[in-house]
């Protein structure tokens, strides 16, 4: 198995599932209870996914109830053999965001992580932290108005700051725009001085030099 995922909601189960299949890895979803298993882990190489998604439809939950979703599920893929992780949450940021970063990286014992939500051709961009949608600010985006989530603020990392006792950092699109070095040498010595790093997403190329 090569990645598991775990996801706050469906529609992100799916977003994520479906690029996943496009691109020719074998790729299961599972809504996710804590209390049931959901999936089993099958031994034999027919069936196994390349990628394995949790739906833990945490999203509207109060944040210790979907950190501990989160920290379930993130144990669940570590159990069924996934050694690469990946947490799908909102593309503006709407839910338990740092409830549920701190809940993976707590059930995989680590302390690092890069953040990235800019999708442009999807209509998201962040430049110098603060996070757009189709052009506008998030803050004046139509999410301001979300029912349940109101986003009032467009600087990502003040946004998750506010979540999480971990420190969170920020690159800039200058550096990503040097290149694939720059940004591997960047966030190596991010490392010591972070547990989150955002990373700018100026347009489709960035995306591409990060990936």
């Amino acid at each position: 198995m090569k990645m598991g995922v775990v996801a706050d909601d469906v529609t992100g189960s799916n977003d994520i599932g479906i690029m996943f299949a496009k691109s020719d890895y074998l790729t299961h979803i599972y809504s996710f209870r804590e209390d049931k298993a959901s999936f089993t882990a099958t031994k034999d190489n027919q069936n196994v996914p390349d990628i394995l998604i949790l739906d833990t439809n945490s999203r509207l939950d109060p944040p210790e109830v979907a950190y501990r979703k989160v920290f379930a599920a993130t144990r669940a893929l570590q159990e069924a053999g996934c050694h690469q992780f990946h947490n799908k949450t909102c593309s503006v940021f709407r839910g338990n965001i740092g409830a549920e970063f701190d809940a993976m990286l707590d059930a995989l014992g680590l302390e690092f992580a890069v953040v990235i939500l800019g999708f442009p051709k999807n209509g998201r961009t962040t430049v110098n932290g603060i996070h757009y949608v189709h052009g506008k600010k998030l803050e004046d985006s139509e999410f301001r108005h979300d029912p349940i989530h109101p986003m009032q603020r467009s600087d990502l990392l003040g946004i998750l700051q506010s979540q999480t006792k971990r420190k969170v950092a920020l690159v800039t699109h200058k550096i990503i725009d040097q290149g694939t070095q720059a940004l591997r040498n960047e966030v190596r010595r991010m490392r010591a001085h972070c547990q989150y790093l955002i990373l700018d997403v100026s347009d489709q190329a960035a995306l591409t030099t990060i990936a």
